[in-house]
């Protein structure tokens, strides 16, 4: 019992002096400021003020002041005569209690931000399992960075073991001016982010650090206003594959369980730009091949102006088997080649590769028609069945008898296996698909191919294409060969190339596919060729 006046202890039971440390004689008829210094003022002293002062009952939890105990208190007012006021006291000691609860709220939130934690790795996991390429990588990784850890900015770099630099083209939202400070850094650079890397450690350094041990790059802290720096290498199979420099503009709130959560970051960011690298060496080779089977230096023989373009549906990660070629024959004759092996993958095109050396070894061999060739040619692809090819094809020869020239014509012989039609653009711009029924594609076993046959005027332009140019997932192939005649007009230019790039640019890929072009303008023979006269 408390009295109202000074607050002296009337009455109080061994239990209930234990809890503060006493005995019930040290307590009663003393002020309570004597007895429990350390309650006056506390919220302790605040409770029994406002219970004297309601009266009911009044019930708390809380700490004993200058203790480490915690107990809780049901106390009542008891009013006596004269306005004499008692406050009545029970306590428990819930000290137990309580360390259970903050064990059990620590564990909770623990719990929770490891949940958190891997909610958002998996996020993190599962975006990065959808990326191809490096840029892709660098895109998902740096935002994780920055929207998971409050950063201003942050850069995946690629070390470039060949060059001894750290590249860093990658580097998304930067301060301005700061971005040309990162890239291309030498490996012996004498910066945070190549220290972390000849390290194989993470660094987390602030401003002062930064500044301290790095003097001689304050023009890269001012440059991005760097308060907080973290650079940690991306290490695969003991060799570093690149770094996450995360910038903070603001001092950032960066314990070891966040720290150790951009570790792994890093680590699952590590993997997927592992893969990319390994797909974009893979690609390159593959490029690589391609271009080395594409015809560069197309003959400009008997007035006759070859063009060709070729373009993969995506120049970052895929190769396909299209292919364009013209072959100057031992007689003069100027061969014409437009193809397509199925896939858009390495495997493509080193088929296309083989279809096209055969062809030209065939068609240089003797004086075959073009649906003879293209017999050929299928006998060809049929040793090939380990791996069956499978391919469309168009052959055509530019021939000119005595009658042709007298004329001022030229004769376009043809043999389509399963390919999109030619179109035919005149002088004056008007087109004509040359759409003879193709014959079956290579590699199905066909019988006997047919030839075509065509006169050509001075001044037209022919056009052969991969259907990448006029196949579209929303529309059929016919619609897109029809919008191709009605815009094949635009090729009757003087510039055939620029027309070409005009016709690529119109397309952008819009069908997801790779486009091989080969044009040929019919100029006006102002003298003699050379013509192959015994076919006609």
């Amino acid at each position: 019992g408390l009295a109202a006046g000074d607050g002296r202890v009337e009455h109080v039971n061994a239990a209930g002096a234990a809890i503060h440390g006493l005995t019930p004689a040290d307590m009663v008829g003393r002020p309570l400021s004597d007895v429990f210094p350390a309650a006056v003022g506390s919220d302790f002293h605040a409770q029994l003020r406002r219970t004297r002062a309601e009266g009911g009952l009044v019930t708390w939890t809380g700490p004993v002041p200058g203790t480490d105990r915690w107990i809780a208190v049901r106390a009542r007012r008891v009013d006596g005569p004269d306005d004499e006021r008692t406050v009545l006291c029970s306590f428990r000691d819930v000290t137990a209690e309580r360390a259970l609860e903050v064990e059990r709220d620590a564990l909770t939130r623990s719990l929770q931000r490891s949940l958190e934690h891997t909610t958002r790795l998996l996020r993190l996991s599962e975006a990065l399992t959808a990326t191809r390429t490096v840029a892709d990588v660098a895109e998902v990784a740096t935002a994780a960075a920055r929207d998971g850890f409050g950063a201003a900015h942050a850069a995946l770099s690629v070390v470039d073991h060949d060059r001894r630099v750290l590249r860093t083209p990658f580097t998304g939202r930067y301060a301005p001016g700061a971005r040309q400070e990162w890239q291309d850094l030498p490996l012996d650079d004498p910066g945070p982010g190549t220290l972390a890397l000849r390290e194989g450690r993470p660094r987390f350094d602030d401003e002062a650090t930064l500044r301290a041990e790095f003097p001689d790059l304050t023009h890269r802290w001012d440059a991005a206003h760097v308060r907080f720096l973290a650079t940690v290498p991306l290490v695969a199979a003991g060799r570093a594959v690149g770094l996450l420099t995360v910038v903070w503009t603001e001092e950032p709130d960066l314990p070891e369980s966040r720290r150790a959560m951009l570790v792994a970051l890093v680590s699952y960011t590590t993997q997927a730009l592992q893969r990319a690298l390994l797909l974009d060496e893979r690609t390159a080779t593959a490029r690589t091949l391609q271009n080395s089977l594409l015809t560069t230096d197309l003959p400009q023989v008997g007035g006759l102006e070859l063009v060709a373009r070729y373009v993969a549906a995506h120049a970052e990660d895929q190769v396909g088997g299209d292919w364009y070629d013209g072959i100057l024959l031992p007689d003069g004759t100027t061969l014409l080649v437009i193809g397509d092996v199925t896939g858009h993958d390495i495997t493509a095109a080193a088929e296309m590769g083989q279809l096209r050396i055969a062809l030209r070894a065939l068609a240089v061999d003797r004086d075959d028609p073009p649906a003879l060739l293209l017999d050929r040619l299928e006998a060809v692809v049929d040793s090939f069945r380990t791996d069956a090819i499978l391919a469309s094809c168009l052959v055509a020869r530019v021939e000119q008898s005595a009658a042709d020239r007298a004329a001022g014509v030229r004769t376009l012989r043809w043999a389509n296996a399963g390919h999109p039609p030619p179109v035919l653009v005149l002088a004056d711009g008007s087109a004509r698909v040359l759409d003879a029924a193709p014959d079956l594609l290579l590699g199905v076993g066909a019988g006997h191919r047919a030839d075509h046959v065509v006169q050509v005027p001075a001044g037209a332009t022919l056009l052969l294409y991969t259907d990448g140019l006029v196949e579209r997932r929303d529309l059929d192939l016919d619609t897109g060969i029809e919008w191709l005649r009605g815009r094949a007009a635009g090729l009757a230019v003087p510039d055939l190339a620029g027309a070409l790039d005009d016709l690529l640019a119109e397309v952008a890929h819009a069908g997801g596919d790779d486009v091989a072009l080969l044009a040929v303008r019919f100029h006006d023979l102002p003298r003699p060729a050379l013509t192959y006269d015994h076919l006609s």
